[in-house]
């Protein structure tokens, strides 16, 4: 609730005002109407407040110390003035971050897919900070105080903030409701790496056998990727056309392929397992999905309830095919050429018999790596740090 002094507001006063998790406000004892703000990153705004008998005003009239007290009481007087006889004109319909926002978001967001991403991470991490400023009155130390905050304990978050500000200012820039971006010059955060994460053994008994506690579609296919070393994507696509039961050979076909190289995948008897028990109750043409049409999408949430359920934090899913490389080379003691061949880590400009052969190459090397893998997760609550070498 806005607070009324108890005397005229002075510089020493405003001066001393601290923030406080929430934005405040405390208008002046002589002038109704006329206050001042203080946002949670402890930026000062003279404001405006007129009530009458239909509606009640707000504005901002500029920041403090910039706008000394003195000038911005005359500029408030004769503001308030405005309003009391309906004369007040905004100057522009998006002057505030807010408006902007809301204008950004419909003109220019809501069909880009990842709109909801965008929003969610604007609405969480600026706008409870900027909301309330003028468009004009951001400064570069307001942008790099929210990117900052968020760096100390997620870089990578800050900086898809910060990508996401510069986009919103330079659309500003583009509408002239700016001259100039005062996200400009302002770098990613300096400490953000590449992934090279590989989950410990006991990571990955945790995560194998928590696969088992999650429900169809995601426990399945959280299980059968990490037991083939394949992509998310190719898995989650997997169709039951695409597996020879037979034969234990799943191939992905080249539109699916990353690389645009069809691939042969050995399928073991764990993953056998899993899909003999999907196959006999499915109804679709996939064989993970939630609507019968399309491929299973959207792994946030199970990703979560995976990270909870096995207490393995900090972790992506394409770390189990960076930990599936590195285990089977390291731990296991196979030849990185056989590991890559079953990554599907080749050029997809091969073609005719070249292709046709690279795309058998190692296979009979590829089947007894990927069955000692299967053997090393299956066994990895009673020998999680056993070397087994072939």
């Amino acid at each position: 609730m806005p607070k009324r002094a108890t005397s005229p507001l002075t510089d020493a006063f405003v001066k001393s005002l601290k923030p406080k998790v929430d934005r405040y406000d405390i208008f002046d004892a002589n002038l109704a109407g006329f206050g001042i703000r203080v946002s949670p990153l402890g930026t000062k705004s003279w404001v405006i407040l007129s009530r009458n008998m239909q509606r009640k005003t707000r504005a901002t009239l500029g920041r403090y110390p910039q706008m000394s007290l003195s000038a911005a009481r005359q500029r408030a007087l004769v503001t308030l003035n405005e309003m009391a006889e309906g004369e007040y004109k905004r100057s522009n319909s998006f002057e505030l971050f807010s408006d902007a926002m809301a204008e950004w978001y419909s003109r220019d967001q809501s069909s880009n897919k990842s709109f909801s991403q965008v929003k969610k991470t604007m609405s969480l991490h600026v706008e409870p900070y900027l909301r309330n400023f003028k468009i004009t009155e951001i400064e570069k130390r307001d942008i790099l105080k929210i990117v900052d905050r968020v760096g100390k304990t997620a870089p990578t978050q800050a900086n898809r903030v910060l990508s996401f500000l510069k986009r919103f200012l330079n659309w500003c820039v583009s509408r002239d409701l700016l001259e100039v971006s005062p996200a400009n010059g302002i770098a990613k955060f300096k400490t953000e790496k590449g992934r090279d994460r590989v989950l410990s053994p006991s990571e990955l008994e945790s995560v194998y056998q928590t696969c088992h506690q999650l429900e169809y579609p995601f426990g399945p296919l959280y299980k059968v990727l990490l037991l083939t070393g394949q992509r998310l994507n190719e898995v989650a696509g997997m169709t039951w056309t695409e597996v020879d039961f037979d034969n234990a050979m799943w191939t992905i076909p080249s539109e699916r392929a990353k690389n645009k190289s069809s691939h042969l995948v050995h399928l073991t008897e764990p993953v056998m397992k899993e899909l003999n028990a999907l196959y006999e109750f499915s109804s679709s043409e996939l064989v993970f999905t939630t609507t019968g049409k399309t491929p299973v999408s959207g792994f946030s949430k199970s990703k979560r309830k995976l990270d909870a359920l096995s207490g393995v934090q900090d972790w992506r899913l394409h770390d189990l095919r960076r930990s599936f490389a590195t285990i089977t080379t390291e731990t296991l003691g196979f030849e990185p050429p056989v590991v890559d061949r079953i990554l599907n880590h080749v050029s997809g400009s091969v073609r005719g018999i070249a292709a046709v052969y690279q795309r058998g190459e190692y296979l009979e090397k590829r089947k007894l790596v990927l069955d000692k893998w299967a053997n090393y997760l299956e066994s990895l609550g009673q020998y999680g740090n056993l070397k087994i070498v072939s």
